[in-house]
């Protein structure tokens, strides 16, 4: 349904989502790479398009460009053998007549709003050192004076990635980049039937200096969720495990990035859903960046109130407690509180010790052989009389009847305590991801930065991690009762004891 709200009353979401659609008009799968050019500049940061020629990179910083009220618009094709004039502009001969070296920077990149580089990485030496503060500072020193420029944001493109320290510095620069592949094969179809098309936004709608200044202002009192900081752990550990360096300085401008993200999306707080710009800051070479969105999609689901790997290491130390309380024994004794044992027969007995016929290895009985002098498994004498063989008797330690050791209802409601604290945390968590669940579908529609392409993608981590933690719940609830069933003391014996020191309190009391 078309927005019938007059422009000028438009919100600031409305209308940087009217931008984004206006600047993708006539663009075949070039949404992902409006939006971060978009982006950036909202934040004063820089775009990187990394792909082969001919993929509308230069295309795409004029409809940047577009965006904006009266801004300004440089571009030039840089070559090994390019000179720092074709940048800055020309020496003038005037100054130069006065003993001054200063640039005529007019239709340059030091008077540009939105310049776009081709080929940035062929920048030599001599341009290098200028373009970087340029970049970095918004500054460019002119003659003995250092001024400042007007630059929103530079998209520059390279058909190759940097190699050489000395360009190291100039590729961190740029905060968001992007591959830029020809068309897929399921869009080559419309590709050869597109017409012209032009970026035109009404002129009310477009961005002003302004604009960018009370972003920028407002993104900085955005709060960051905790949820977000474990996140970027998540994202962090990946990056060490696949050996990606990542400065520190570009780490702290990701956050910007989300805030100004958050901010620009209508959100008063920067959620784990404004980490989409992670992996498109990221990546050092493009092979990295499909790697960094299923991080993503498996982080959104990250609870800074909750950790899986804690609560599962809990669950298996109260699991081993269970263990240890259920293993605990003790001899059971009779009614007037003798040690029972269990005898050959398998009755208990108050005896620790039985006297049996002894037997040899294999279990034969023994007997005394008189006339041999030796034990014997035959019941009769042979040679000397008919009278039978003695049995040699021995004392037979008699096993101890065990039963398991009964706690106090005091240790018991302990243990359930503290496993009832691991309960209400993992049902806590279940209910958050529940709430996630509910609310993703309608957060992509209504987040003007997310790609919807995840949202299949995220759900799954989602429901991956609510399986996982109704798994730890029910081990918590098998905890829950094993702790229930524990054999518990006979509590009337203190409670009869108890009664007698009351009433021999009372008598004395009388007295």
């Amino acid at each position: 349904m078309k927005n019938l709200t007059p422009i000028s009353q438009r919100s600031r979401k409305e209308k940087i989502t009217y931008l984004i659609n206006e600047m993708s008009n006539g663009l075949l799968e070039r949404n992902e790479q409006v939006k971060l050019m978009l982006l950036a500049a909202l934040a004063g940061e820089h775009v990187l398009l990394i792909g082969p020629p001919g993929t509308a990179k230069s295309e795409l910083a004029k409809r940047l460009k577009s965006a904006f009220v009266e801004a300004s618009y440089f571009e030039r094709l840089l070559t090994r053998f390019s000179v720092p004039e074709e940048l800055f502009g020309p020496l003038s001969i005037k100054a130069l007549e006065e003993d001054q070296y200063k640039r005529l920077t007019s239709g340059y990149l030091p008077d540009a709003s939105v310049a776009f580089i081709d080929e940035i990485f062929k920048a030599n030496s001599a341009i290098l050192n200028s373009l970087l503060t340029l970049l970095h500072e918004r500054e460019f020193d002119n003659g003995n004076r250092r001024y400042k420029v007007p630059l929103i944001s530079v998209v520059a493109a390279s058909n190759e990635l940097p190699e050489g320290e000395e360009l190291s510095a100039l590729y961190d620069r740029f905060m968001l980049r992007s591959f830029v592949a020809p068309v897929s094969k399921e869009s080559f179809q419309k590709l050869l039937m597109l017409s012209g098309s032009t970026c035109d936004p009404e002129l009310e709608i477009r961005l002003k200096l302004e604009d960018l200044t009370e972003v920028q202002e407002l993104s900085e009192k955005v709060h960051i969720n905790p949820s977000v900081i474990e996140l970027c752990m998540a994202f962090r550990e990946h990056l060490q495990r696949e050996d990606i360096y990542v400065s520190d300085r570009r780490w702290l401008k990701t956050i910007k990035l989300m805030r100004v993200s958050a901010l620009t999306a209508g959100m008063t707080e920067v959620s784990n859903y404004d980490a989409w710009i992670l992996p498109h800051c990221l990546w050092n070479k493009p092979e990295e960046l499909q790697g960094l969105k299923e991080v993503f999609e498996q982080a959104v689901a990250i609870n800074g109130e909750y950790s899986s790997d804690r609560l599962a290491s809990l669950i298996s130390i109260w699991d081993n407690r269970l263990k240890a309380d259920k293993s605990q024994q003790r001899q059971k004794i009779d009614a007037k509180g003798r040690p029972l044992f269990i005898n050959d027969e398998g009755n208990e007995t108050t005896k620790s010790s039985d006297e049996a016929q002894k037997t040899n290895k294999h279990g034969e009985l023994l007997y005394w052989d008189e006339g041999e002098k030796e034990e014997t498994t035959q019941t009769f004498q042979r040679y000397y009389s008919n009278r039978d063989n003695d049995p040699i008797m021995v004392e037979k330690h008699n096993k101890a009847v065990m039963e398991p050791v009964p706690y106090s209802e005091f240790h018991i409601q302990g243990q359930l305590q503290e496993v009832g604290n691991l309960k209400d945390t993992a049902q806590s968590h279940i209910e958050a991801l529940n709430e996630q669940l509910e609310s993703a579908t309608s957060i992509f529609n209504n987040h003007i930065w997310l790609d919807k392409s995840l949202l299949p993608q995220v759900t799954a981590s989602l429901e991956s991690a609510l399986e996982h933690t109704q798994n730890q719940l029910s081990k918590i609830i098998k905890l829950e009762a094993g702790f229930t069933a524990l054999p518990r003391e006979d509590e009337s014996i203190y409670i009869d004891s108890d009664v007698a020191e009351d009433t021999t309190l009372e008598g004395e009391f009388c007295e």
